[in-house]
């Protein structure tokens, strides 16, 4: 089941919130699909997960790359001799691969991008024909493996025309306001690799916390996160909405360790609306625990009630830790899509 939900409902989200970091533009960012999964596990695993990722890329029509492909007779041939299994992942043969394995996927990747740049610049030159699709491939709706084919074309037209509308709306041509009106991920990439990063984005819309607190290493284990202590533990947010913003996303932590079974975190949303003084509620609970033998984080999005916030609205967040003593948040996002 966790498989499954990984590859048809998160790996799928992942792909719309890529492409959807610039909304109005119909052709960027470009993603890309890159399994680097070589088989840690049995040899039939290791084909589900590159058929899993095989669809995936021929649903979305995404660029795949195969950095296994490039390693892994290698590595079966010689699963017995530890020198050359450590000279070519630069660890031992287990599912967190070394600096040998990152190394490669670089060079993998730089390889295919360059192949792929030169065909297209080979194609235009030749003046052949590169097919495109009617509708921006940005707006095809998730992959639904139990639905029709007469059920894609309206999905991917609506969202095609949500988009449009969304981005006439925006106050300069071509241009797009900020897509999140709050948001934080905790990682190198994003600039909050530190307590004391994390603790400054957090400030503005903290209002109370009792048992959580920014904590963590850049590098090393435990990382950068916000992380629960007791049972029991609970933190609010005030967030004053300054752009449309219609979902909510939490980015949390699952595990396989004892601190992490039957851990559950309740998070209960309000929204005070500016003109009416009403407010609309939802509730929603998030696990920490699953079977997999690995630490992962995992993006829970949900919609805000009452359909979103509009700008001077206020979104009110409770969270407490129901059932655990641990927990790790790793990112918080409100956002239009």
């Amino acid at each position: 089941p966790d498989r499954d939900r990984t590859f048809y409902e998160h790996l799928p989200g992942f792909v719309h919130a890529a492409r959807n970091l610039d909304k109005c533009n119909d052709d960027l960012p470009m993603v890309v699909i890159l399994e680097d999964f070589y088989g840690s596990g049995t040899y039939e695993s290791v084909n589900q997960i590159s058929g899993y990722l095989s669809e995936l890329s021929s649903w979305y029509r995404l660029m795949s790359v195969n950095h296994a492909n490039v390693i892994k007779h290698e590595l079966w041939a010689n699963f017995d001799i530890p020198y050359t299994i450590s000279h070519i992942l630069g660890s031992h043969y287990h599912i967190h691969s070394g600096m040998g394995s990152h190394a490669g996927v670089a060079w993998t990747m730089f390889f295919n991008f360059l192949s792929a740049f030169t065909d297209s610049c080979t194609a235009e030159s030749l003046g052949l024909d590169i097919p495109v699709s009617s509708i921006p491939l940005k707006f095809m709706g998730p992959y639904d493996t139990s639905g029709s084919y007469d059920t894609i074309s309206p999905t991917w037209r609506r969202n095609k025309d949500e988009a449009r509308e969304y981005c006439s709306r925006q106050p300069l041509l071509n241009k797009t306001t900020e897509p999140c009106t709050y948001a934080f991920m905790a990682n190198s990439m994003s600039g909050v690799n530190s307590v004391k990063g994390l603790r400054a984005v957090m400030k503005g819309v903290l209002t109370s916390s009792d048992g959580w607190e920014a904590s963590g290493n850049p590098v090393k284990q435990p990382r950068i996160g916000w992380y629960a202590s007791k049972e029991g533990a609970k933190f609010s947010l005030e967030i004053v909405v300054s752009s449309d913003t219609k979902f909510l996303t939490i980015m949390s932590m699952k595990s396989y360790g004892p601190k992490f079974v039957d851990t559950m975190l309740e998070i209960n949303v309000q929204i005070n609306r500016k003109d009416t003084g009403q407010h609309a509620t939802s509730s929603h609970q998030i696990t920490g625990y699953h079977e997999t033998k690995t630490s992962i984080h995992v993006p829970h999005k949900v919609e805000l009630p009452g359909g979103g916030a509009q700008v001077g609205d206020v979104i009110l967040l409770d969270a407490i830790l129901k059932r655990g003593a641990y927990f790790k948040i790793n990112g918080i996002a409100f956002c239009a899509y």
